[in-house]
């Protein structure tokens, strides 16, 4: 899988992520994270103040939806990450982010 991959949000802007070697994004800063499964495919897209946690979910989605790396980007903002997260969201529609 690449290093980096860049997702399109539904507004047309575009976010780099960077991959975390062994699903540990090695950092306890604030970001965003999305799964991604062999295809390229986003299972999973969510945010965190501190991306230590980002895997909690990473077994649920490779058990479930065969989801293989995960992917960071660091973004402080509180604001800022909760729309990357709703634009990233609204454009790829990861399938464990749909409601039930």
């Amino acid at each position: 899988m690449k290093l980096y991959i860049d997702l399109q949000g539904a507004s047309g802007a575009v976010y780099r992520y960077k991959l975390a070697e062994d699903r540990d994004p090695r950092t306890t800063i604030a970001g965003n994270f999305v799964f991604i499964d062999a295809q390229g495919v986003v299972i999973y897209a969510g945010e965190a103040n501190n991306l230590h946690g980002a895997a909690n979910r990473f077994p649920e989605a490779a058990l479930k939806h065969k989801a293989e790396y995960l992917y960071t980007r660091l973004n402080v903002s509180g604001a800022s990450r909760s729309d990357e997260l709703q634009d990233i969201v609204a454009a790829v529609s990861p399938v464990m982010n749909k409601r039930r």
